[in-house]
């Protein structure tokens, strides 16, 4: 994170030395706010200062947290303007000061609200041929990447829950990354989790986040509130053959990825349609290759923003968000999350609570 610290102090000299400079100031009140956006910049200096971490800054107080997340927003959004504004002036081109300064500040906490929001239900059809006759009209909701923390607390998780109940899904699956910090911080955070209604089961499955802090702790404590573990272990849910992968961090114990997912198909009741639940979506051309007919995973976020998604497509083998279909007829679906990790919490893709009705071949179009 210190890199990011850097490029943003440098855009922070770039703001300060171009429209701030051209609003007429004098040169102590251009010096005064040059150090005060170069502040900015500093997150990670902060929570060292505060015995936080870019993982759990709850050491840091809220206003400072709300304030170096608008910050670092407000420097890349203000930055990438500055240069269109120093290109304008460069072709003569009569421009303010005012405007990359005043579009970057609306811009830099539109993108902290759009991740930090509570999301909303979007229905979503999921054609799957050869889907058994009792899971026909399945409602399932995806759970991805909720990220409770600090700033989405308790309040939060509770809004959270009642959009999940208002939608009426039989089935809840978590496909990783429920929560962030110490458990002591997000046991009451979390409570409202137990409030969660599905007549078919709740099951949840690690993500790389859960590996951060107290795994089995956190584990024991969404056994308490009534979701089923299913990190290496199947279920059957109408007609369903659920597989639960857990994320890599945890498989020293369980061996390889694919070699433990070959291992959990061969433990599948037959004729059951086989559905991965896996935190991150490159196991897809395994899981298609060993029968898999649905994969829900999370972890990409959607992408986020535009340039974030084409940075991390290539690690997970081009899957970011929505559907694709694999070479031998498994569809996979990479949900673009509850929320964001709070280390880089911005958004223009937009978060969802993922409800999917199941249908088989004849029942629609996917979406």
């Amino acid at each position: 994170m210190l890199g990011i610290n850097l490029f943003c102090s440098l855009l922070a000299v770039l703001v300060t030395l171009g429209p701030v400079r051209a609003l007429g100031l004098p040169r102590w009140g251009v010096a005064l706010v040059g150090v005060a956006l170069v502040a900015l910049a500093q997150q990670t200096l902060a929570h060292r200062a505060f015995g936080a971490s870019m993982l759990s800054p709850d050491a840091l107080p809220l206003p400072l947290v709300a304030l170096f997340l608008w910050g670092t927003a407000f420097l890349l959004t203000a930055g990438g303007l500055t240069v269109v504004w120093l290109a304008l002036r460069l072709c003569h081109v009569a421009v303010s000061g005012w405007w990359p300064l005043a579009l970057g500040a609306a811009m830099g906490a539109f993108l902290v609200w759009m991740g930090e929001r509570t999301p909303p239900v979007r229905e979503r059809v999921a054609v799957l041929p050869g889907l058994p006759a009792e899971a026909e009209g399945l409602r399932v909701a995806v759970l991805a990447d909720a990220h409770v923390d600090r700033w989405r607390g308790r309040a939060w998780c509770e809004r959270l829950v009642a959009r999940v109940n208002a939608a009426k899904p039989d089935l809840i699956l978590f496909t990783g990354d429920q929560a962030d910090g110490p458990i002591a911080l997000r046991e009451g955070d979390l409570a409202p989790l137990g409030g969660l209604r599905a007549p078919e089961g709740k099951f949840l499955v690690t993500g790389n986040h859960e590996h951060y802090f107290e795994t089995e702790a956190y584990l024991r404590l969404y056994e308490r509130l009534g979701i089923r573990v299913l990190d290496g272990a199947t279920a059957t849910v109408r007609g369903l053959g659920l597989v639960g992968l857990p994320d890599r961090r945890s498989l020293t114990r369980l061996g390889d990825e694919a070699a433990l997912l070959r291992g959990l198909m061969g433990k599948l009741p037959p004729g059951v349609f086989p559905v991965l639940v896996a935190h991150k979506p490159g196991i897809a051309p395994e899981a298609d290759a060993l029968g898999v007919r649905l994969q829900l995973s999370g972890h990409t976020h959607g992408g986020q923003l535009p340039g974030v998604a084409l940075a991390i497509a290539r690690p997970n083998l081009g899957f970011v968000r929505g559907w694709y279909a694999l070479p031998r007829g498994m569809r996979l679906f990479v949900a673009p999350g509850c929320g964001v990790w709070l280390g880089f919490p911005y958004r223009l893709y937009p978060s969802e609570i993922t409800v999917l009705t199941l249908r088989g071949a004849d029942g629609g179009e996917t979406r």
